[in-house]
């Protein structure tokens, strides 16, 4: 595993310092691809860590160091992206976070807050890093186990630094394959490994959000989905739609019971209502579907330990 203090950039000596309690390396923080020091790239990488600090003091390894910081959105599928519309930033905000170990991928609010869920991969467990686009770049990682994840909407300048920096390390850590060959969900509490699909964390006993659940608030109640994976403004919209679908429907029945020579057009009012409120309802499961998969806890102390958090499954 590459060392806190191993050189990414030939004309920028190892410096690491501490920012708020956590381990930085400044000499590839607050340089830009070319090991340049940049003072635009110690303010953003200053104004995200700002927010993140408590969080990485929880789940940062003994030796390990920050190297970089950006904002990016997570992958999101054709039909995602299709029925996302203006919201897909908020749908797939996320940070990137470098490290000499690994990277971490934490979903964040509006804000710039963590939403309270962890992916990482090893550097030993990624075999590329490539870059695509112009201005606003889409960053493809590929990993040992075949898969691949697009990351996109990277500024420029950040994907051209982020495969800097892998281009140093992949090499470095080439012989150190975990046993996932790949990227891992992480317990936000105890740090643990989850496995996939299991909304329960057998480290230490944090429950998720899960997709029964999930599905079930979907379907019977107006943006319900939204709401039970914590995205109340993006509820607001499908909500309305929802609750104004049901009107319909008792106003096409009650029609249909005051009137019987209404009840020709009772059946095809229904269907064609029925089948706008089967899609609508169809396209929040599949959005908080990808919410539920990033394991949502259903409630935790953000003030516990990692060390606590372990001492109380063990006790």
């Amino acid at each position: 595993m590459p060392a806190p203090d191993f050189r990414i950039h030939d004309n920028q000596l190892a410096r690491t310092d501490t920012l708020d309690g956590v381990s930085i390396r400044s000499d590839v923080l607050y340089t830009n691809d070319k090991g340049e020091q940049k003072e635009s790239a110690q303010k953003r990488t200053g104004k995200i860590l700002q927010k993140l600090c408590p969080v990485l003091q929880r789940i940062l390894l003994p030796g390990e160091s920050i190297l970089y910081a950006m904002p990016a959105r997570s992958p999101l599928s054709v039909v995602e992206q299709l029925t996302a519309a203006w919201w897909t930033a908020l749908l797939a905000a996320c940070v990137i976070i470098v490290t000499n170990k690994r990277i971490l991928f934490l979903p964040v609010k509006r804000d710039g807050n963590w939403r309270e869920s962890v992916r990482a991969v090893q550097w030993g467990d990624l075999e590329e890093v490539k870059a695509r686009g112009l201005l606003v770049r889409n960053v493809t990682f590929k990993f040992k186990n075949g898969a691949k994840s697009t990351y996109t909407n990277f500024r420029r300048a950040d994907a051209k630094k982020l495969t800097a920096i892998a281009s140093a390390l992949i090499p470095a850590a080439s012989g150190e394959q975990t046993s996932a060959h790949g990227p891992v969900q992480l317990c936000p509490d105890c740090c643990g490994v989850l496995t996939e699909r299991q909304y329960s964390c057998a480290g230490c006993g944090l429950s998720f959000k899960n997709e029964k659940t999930m599905v079930l608030r979907s379907i019977f109640l107006p943006g319900g989905g939204y709401f039970y994976t914590g995205h109340p403004l993006i509820a607001i919209l499908p909500a309305l739609v929802e609750t104004i679908f049901i009107v319909e429907i008792l106003l096409i029945l009650f029609a249909g019971l005051a009137s019987p020579k209404a009840v020709p057009n009772l059946f095809a009012g229904l269907l064609g209502l029925g089948i706008f409120w089967a899609l609508e309802t169809a396209i929040t499961i599949l959005h908080c579907r990808r919410y539920v998969r990033e394991y949502i806890p259903e409630k935790r102390d953000p003030t516990r330990s990692p060390q606590s958090a372990i001492a109380k499954i063990s006790a």
